[in-house]
């Protein structure tokens, strides 16, 4: 209840901080996420591009990810989850997960630390460690993830195991913190049981406790390539979209589009 009411404060200080920010005129805004007319509200403090749909809470990198589907299968996501594709999903918490975890073909996982990993919690909602995924391969035909990759400790043997649950020519559509001004660095030694920190510890919010998430990786211009030998042929979208808001800070939001191809 407490974090809760955090939340609702930070969100109405947000709100007032920027309200020269606001989108509020319906007929002009677009979510592509629940696909109705809304309008984007800023409720972070901060943060004064990073709006919120009104209807379904939607922030631009997940109206980013849905427009990567739609402009790399020309269909939106609505339609593949009519059409019985099976989709992943690496969070219990996203606009996507509220809008589709009614279909038996949307899966979704957390990271529940105090909880056995590779159980079903309730039908279709696990608690997974993206590191060892008990589904089989070839489970799915797409696999969703936002600022999750960053976190996981071995994050290539992360992606090893998306590969392994996509079926041949399945995508896997990410976000993660991303510059393509230097190379991918680890900023921890993973490599013992015990982390060996490189750099200063950098963390971001975690949704599951109240601690916050340490990053292991900052990912940079060379992640096309390091995914190469793990079986993807990846792409870097770099999407703006005024009437759907999908910007940040003013700049396009980058989407990674990385296809199992073997």
């Amino acid at each position: 209840m407490i974090r809760f009411l955090s939340r609702v404060a930070k969100a109405i200080k947000g709100i007032i901080m920027h309200l020269t920010y606001q989108r509020v005129i319906p007929w002009k805004n677009w979510c592509n996420v629940c696909e109705r007319w809304t309008a984007f509200v800023c409720i972070t403090p901060g943060e004064r591009f990073v709006r919120s749909c009104v209807r379904c809470r939607s922030t631009p990198k997940y109206r980013a990810i849905v427009k990567a589907v739609e402009e790399t299968t020309s269909r939106p996501l609505s339609q593949h989850m009519a059409g019985g594709a099976k989709l992943y999903e690496l969070t219990t918490k996203s606009p996507i997960c509220r809008r589709y975890s009614n279909l038996t073909n949307y899966v979704c996982s957390g990271y529940f630390w105090n909880k056995p990993f590779g159980i079903e919690i309730k039908p279709r909602v696990y608690n997974q460690d993206c590191q060892r995924l008990s589904f089989p391969d070839a489970s799915f035909e797409i696999a969703i993830s936002s600022e999750t990759m960053e976190h996981v400790r071995k994050p290539w043997v992360g992606f090893s195991e998306i590969h392994r649950v996509l079926k041949p020519g399945g995508t896997y559509f990410f976000t993660i913190p991303y510059r393509d001004d230097c190379m991918t660095k680890s900023r921890v030694d993973v490599s013992g049981t015990e982390d060996v920190y490189l750099l200063p510890k950098i963390f971001h919010d975690d949704p599951y406790r109240s601690e916050d998430s340490l990053v292991y990786t900052d990912f940079g211009r060379d992640l096309p390539l390091q995914l190469r030998p793990f079986g993807f042929e990846t792409t870097v979208l770099r999407i703006r979209d005024e009437r759907m808001d999908i910007q940040d800070d003013l700049a396009p939001i980058i989407v990674f589009v990385a296809k199992r191809v073997e």
